[in-house]
């Protein structure tokens, strides 16, 4: 099999360094509590494994709640959702201690930086759906549509903004405020139940779920338009001639043609995939914009250009053009077959970066080095 990262790209990863300063709202208070359950985690547990264990601990909570929602307009019962702030507040508390891990045992890596980002962004599009789904958004499809597409493109520009800064400077609302404001949103529906998102506030006809994903998109588009002023003012800047020498439209060509396959999908798709079956529609989204921004990641690592097509493409294009086999093929099938095939291709580039770079920088993954 063709190697994913080049000689030349394992030489760079090994001279990457990530730094960071400045702390967000809640960062004081987060930190101590991780500080606090960090003592009594084990010396010989490395810190990948710290960040992998939150990541299957949200994808096991939020699985019964995607399970019972395939709509997105089914009311389930409040455990659900009281399930889905424990899977919530886990991998936030984790995401939390494996930085803290690292630096507590000494085996701090460039790997170790894309690990916890490979894992913060796959649980992102998981986040948005659970989201979606205590909010009951499947009664407003249009506000869901652009509610996950926006959410990815934010994901992908600070991602894309952070590769032009040799140290990355905490905003107020980072990863541990977008997870409280989830959690807050689960809460309301757990003791109120969804419907209260129904309601009609400020002596208006809009809805408070209509609101409140509002807000959400306002503030998304005041971050991308932010991200993208700082992109094109620091490109060709610094050391990083991988990002910072690339062309814009270069970088951002494989979140583009994500973006026109899921408005193409649905326009043009005659059985209505999206509407049908939103839960697995946006799951699948969610982890294809995974494997594109973990590539972006991957290429800031390495100091490398951004590919202008991915494989995670041949899921969402595979709706688009079963939309035209009409009665011939169920959408059913294959909106799984294109579940299986993004989510094969994000583990196996997972893995292969994973392999690749542990056996170039002679470092485990999942176990503490020891020292002499």
């Amino acid at each position: 099999m063709k190697p994913v990262l080049t000689e030349a790209q394992l030489k760079r990863l090994k001279e990457y360094k990530f730094n960071s300063e400045g702390k967000s709202l809640l960062d004081p208070v987060l930190q101590d509590f991780s500080g606090y359950l960090l003592e009594k985690i084990p010396f010989w547990v490395a810190p990948n494994v710290i960040s992998f264990l939150g990541l299957a601990a949200l994808v096991v909570a939020t699985f019964p709640l995607f399970l019972y929602c395939p709509t997105v307009t089914e009311e389930v019962p409040w455990w659900f959702y009281t399930t889905c702030i424990a899977g919530l507040f886990t991998i936030q508390t984790l995401d939390n201690m494996d930085g803290l891990q690292a630096r507590r045992v000494g085996s701090g890596s460039p790997i170790g930086a894309v690990v916890d980002s490979a894992c913060d962004v796959t649980a992102f599009g998981i986040v948005v759906t659970s989201v979606a789904i205590a909010m009951q958004l499947g009664t407003s499809p249009e506000l869901m549509f652009y509610c996950h597409l926006l959410c990815f493109c934010i994901d992908f520009a600070m991602y894309w903004k952070n590769g032009f800064f040799d140290v990355l400077y905490y905003e107020l609302f980072e990863v541990n405020e977008y997870l409280a404001v989830a959690m807050m949103i689960h809460s309301v529906s757990a003791i109120f139940g969804p419907a209260a998102w129904s309601t009609q506030v400020f002596h208006t006809e809009l809805e408070a779920r209509v609101i409140t994903v509002a807000l959400i998109l306002v503030a998304n588009l005041f971050n991308i338009f932010g991200a993208m002023v700082v992109i094109l003012k620091q490109r060709d800047k610094g050391s990083n001639a991988g990002l910072r020498g690339s062309s814009p439209m270069r970088t951002a060509c494989p979140l583009l043609i994500h973006l026109i396959l899921a408005f193409l999908t649905k326009g043009a798709s005659s059985q209505q995939i999206v509407q049908n079956y939103p839960t697995l529609y946006y799951l699948m989204l969610g982890l294809a914009h995974a494997k594109v921004t973990i590539v972006l990641r991957v290429a800031d690592a390495t100091k490398s250009e951004m590919p202008l097509v991915d494989t995670s493409m041949l899921g969402p294009a595979m709706l688009f053009l079963s939309s035209f086999l009409g009665d011939y093929v169920s959408e059913y099938f294959v909106l799984c077959l294109a579940m299986l095939l993004v989510t094969l291709d994000l583990v196996v580039y997972s893995t292969l970066v994973l392999q690749e770079s542990c056996d170039y920088l002679n470092i485990s993954c999942f176990k503490v080095k020891e020292k002499s």
